[in-house]
């Protein structure tokens, strides 16, 4: 009895399925090649577990060492904080051979963590389905995932894994859809909002110093004045407290001037009679 309690516990801790009676035998996939199988995978969905409450972005990396050794690097992002956990671990494949039987291991956990796991279908280019289970006694604790290749696979790929799950009679009941959406653009926790805020104005700074005629005009920044009251400042005119002195202006004609100019205006004919005289003193002469 307190061997079952313990396992219970150990089943509602993880969230994995537990269910009475001995683990299914489902046989892992026949004819597996590891060397296909290596590459980065992307969790789909996968039984609720507490492990991964609140997370997204799950990936799994497999990859061979010179030595022959298979290494493992989960990735797994919080999807309140955008803070990145990695897990690194081993595999070993066991059973018989060509058989998708395998064990991993986590060295960083401190629970004994030799968990087995069984590849029961695959293409190796779009999906794979693992499944584990673990039993004590009259109880089991099963744990399955669906891994693609793509990080938002299409509905087609999805179907063809889930046709492999039905095959083995296994409930999608309790698959939860792992958040993959966004992963790329993910902000950087460490990033301090003042020293972004104090960047932004260094750079407003050093483009305000450097003169246009040398930054192409495609790369002069746009300067807010809302973030630089300065800019405004130096647009304003200055003022003198000397008064302005206005322009001397012209001086205007003197009333004679124009009285004698109307007058040889209004008195054509007698330019007129003067000059006939002085052309015939000009003959006269002649």
């Amino acid at each position: 009895m307190l061997r079952f309690s313990v396992l219970l516990l150990v089943a509602t801790a993880s969230a994995q399925i537990p269910s009475l009676g001995w683990c299914p035998d489902y046989q892992p996939m026949p004819n597996f090649n590891v060397n296909r199988f290596l590459g980065s995978w992307y969790e789909a969905e996968r039984y609720f577990t507490v492990a991964e409450l609140g997370t997204r972005c799950v990936t799994t990396k497999y990859e061979s060492t010179p030595e022959g050794r298979i290494l493992v690097t989960n990735e797994i992002t919080n999807s309140l904080t955008g803070m990145k956990r990695v897990m690194e671990g081993s595999l070993q494949m066991i059973g018989r051979e060509g058989e998708g039987r395998m064990i991993i291991k986590y060295p960083a956990l401190s629970m004994p963590n030799d968990n087995e796991y069984s590849i029961l279908d695959t293409d190796y280019d779009n999906y794979a389905v693992m499944w584990s289970c673990n039993g004590i006694g009259p109880v089991h604790i099963q744990n399955a995932w669906v891994l693609t290749r793509d990080r938002l696979a299409p509905s087609m790929v999805m179907q063809s894994a889930y046709a492999a799950l039905e095959r083995y009679k296994i409930s999608r009941t309790f698959f939860v859809r792992t958040n993959q959406a966004d992963c790329s653009i993910l902000p950087n926790p460490a990033a301090d909002p003042l020293e972004i805020k104090n960047n932004v104005i260094e750079v407003m700074i050093d483009a305000k110093n450097v003169p246009i005629s040398k930054v192409p005009s495609d790369e002069i920044p746009v300067v807010d004045d809302k973030l630089n009251p300065e800019v405004k400042s130096e647009n304003l005119q200055e003022r003198s407290a000397v008064p302005e002195i206005p322009a001397e202006s012209k001086p205007m004609m003197l009333p004679e001037m124009s009285e004698k100019k109307e007058e040889k205006m209004d008195k054509p004919e007698e330019m007129k009679d003067e000059k006939i005289e002085m052309e015939k003193e000009i003959k006269l002469k002649q």
